[in-house]
């Protein structure tokens, strides 16, 4: 929202208008983010055959160590399983959100919370309607995946659409301070 010539409401600080939402982006953030929780449910509740199940895990990394230990590949694949499993939505968040002009810690810290939250509730979820027994890493692993997916992808991706959006409004995009022919053609 803009009071004159290069000037700015008292709202759109130097990060742009906080308030402003991209509708388009938005929609495609909450479809593109009902698909991928849909299809983690249909994989968290596929019946799976197993010969032996671990105890349930509350000691944070106790299950990451010992799948380290182990040293096999299908331990490692059971970790990195555990990583991207909710990794989509450090991406998936912030554009369902669909704002352009966000600070990049908050929206750091609302997506990582909000990935923690939904791993919880997965994890509840799976141990009390399925065999899974509860395990605190299962948590923290898709934290960290969402966490480094979000730092990897959304600060670049937002500084280039910022970019394109400043490019494609001929240069014109917000400034924080006035030209000179812009100061000299508003004062009296």
């Amino acid at each position: 929202m803009r009071t004159g010539i290069g000037q700015r409401s008292p709202m759109e600080g130097a990060l742009g208008d906080p308030s402003t939402v991209h509708r388009n982006a938005r929609r495609l953030g909450l479809l593109l983010l009902a698909v991928h929780l849909a299809l983690v449910l249909w994989s968290a509740f596929r019946p799976v055959s197993s010969a032996w199940m671990a105890d349930t895990n509350l000691t944070p990394f106790a299950t990451v160590r010992s799948e380290v230990s182990a040293g096999t590949a299908h331990a490692y694949l059971e970790l990195l399983r555990g990583l991207l499993l909710l990794a989509p939505l450090g991406l998936l968040l912030p554009l369902a959100g669909g704002r352009l002009y966000a600070s990049t810690l908050t929206s750091f810290l609302r997506t990582v919370f909000a990935a923690v939250l939904i791993a919880t509730g997965l994890e509840l979820l799976m141990s009390t309607l399925t065999s899974h027994l509860l395990d605190v890493d299962d948590v923290l692993l898709a934290a960290v995946g969402v966490a480094l997916t979000h730092l990897a992808v959304v600060p670049a991706a937002r500084a280039a659409l910022r970019r394109r959006e400043r490019n494609h409004e001929g240069g014109n995009g917000p400034r924080a301070t006035p030209s000179a022919f812009e100061i000299a053609h508003l004062t009296p």
